[in-house]
């Protein structure tokens, strides 16, 4: 099933009575691999999802966005005429985002909710630099250099219901892999005027994640 297909899916079992919707959001942080291992250590940010599933809440279709930073890099420029004493600063970062559709399944055990999901989006990577004045707002910003690329994976987790239940705590991890993709580092622009050489291959990410899911079923489904 191709990409648009699958996000008219998710909209049409939104607009159904037989589903109810769950929204989520997570703190990320990410393993690099692939090619994006030579280029940076680790990644972090935020996730968020909507779940539109069955009532029982065993079947589900989840359509998935993050945004991940895997690298930064400030500049100092010191302002002509004020002899070094008002500055500038251009700060380059190195990010990621991806938006995702793909099932779930969850199984519940007791009062937990154990889940697996499988995906497929697209993944868009960027290097962007911003200028500040000396009273810290951006002046100016510019993209250095993008690409976007096919990505899919598969994750899964536990979700556990807090007080009330209609707030679960969400522990995952998820691996998303990428097509070839050319993407920058951080510190690969010199400033020297010299043309960046990027990096190229997978920019593969295993993520770890710990959210708060808000959902419509204040109790966990019985078998």
């Amino acid at each position: 099933m191709r990409l648009p297909a699958m996000v008219t899916a998710v909209v049409a079992l939104a607009a159904s009575s037989a589903f109810a919707a769950d929204y989520g959001g997570s703190l990320v942080v990410g393993a690099p691999k692939g090619a994006l291992d030579q280029a940076a250590d680790v990644a972090g940010g935020l996730a968020g999802h909507a779940l539109f599933s069955t009532r029982s809440g065993a079947l589900a279709l989840r359509l998935d966005g993050s945004w991940l930073i895997y690298g930064s890099q400030t500049v100092r420029l010191p302002i002509a005429g004020t002899a070094g004493r008002l500055v500038r600063e251009i700060t380059t970062d190195n990010w990621m985002a991806d938006a995702a559709v793909g099932p779930q399944i969850v199984v519940p055990v007791g009062a937990a909710r154990p889940y697996i999901n499988a995906f497929a989006g697209v993944s868009y990577m960027s290097t962007t630099s911003h200028l500040r004045d000396p009273n810290g707002f951006v002046s100016a910003e510019s993209t250095n250099y993008d690409d976007t690329g096919f990505s899919y994976g598969a994750g899964g987790g536990i979700l556990v219901p807090l007080k009330g239940g209609g707030t679960l705590l969400d522990l995952g991890v998820r691996y998303v892999r990428t097509e070839t993709m050319t993407f920058l580092g951080e510190g690969d622009l010199d400033g020297a005027g010299v043309a960046p050489r990027p990096h190229r291959g997978q920019a593969n990410v295993l993520e770890f994640r710990l959210g708060l899911v808000f959902s419509s079923r204040s109790h966990p489904p019985h078998h």
